[in-house]
């Protein structure tokens, strides 16, 4: 099974926030119903309170395409989000 990665920029957006995150992605294919998932990290410390109250949402990457996204793992107070896509990777 070959893996996809993406790695940079990002825009988390969830209940009318938009976020500036770093992502660390990869795109499995439809491994266990799961497309696509990894971490994402807020880039400001004024975001990491956002981030700490998101559950799902959309991930924009730079060049425009986007997908839906659940919060697997909330690393409240840090700014950490670890999150799964079900449908197709937006990279």
């Amino acid at each position: 099974m070959s893996e996809h990665v993406y790695r940079g920029w990002a825009t988390l957006i969830d209940r009318g926030f938009e976020i500036a995150v770093h992502a660390d992605l990869v795109d499995r294919g439809a491994a266990r119903g799961v497309h696509w998932g990894g971490h994402v990290q807020a880039d400001r410390d004024e975001d990491f309170e956002l981030m700490a109250r998101v559950a799902d949402g959309r991930l924009r990457l730079p060049g425009g395409d986007e997908a839906a996204f659940t919060a697997v793992v909330n690393e409240v107070g840090t700014g950490g989000l670890e999150i799964a896509g079900e449908a197709a990777a937006p990279f």
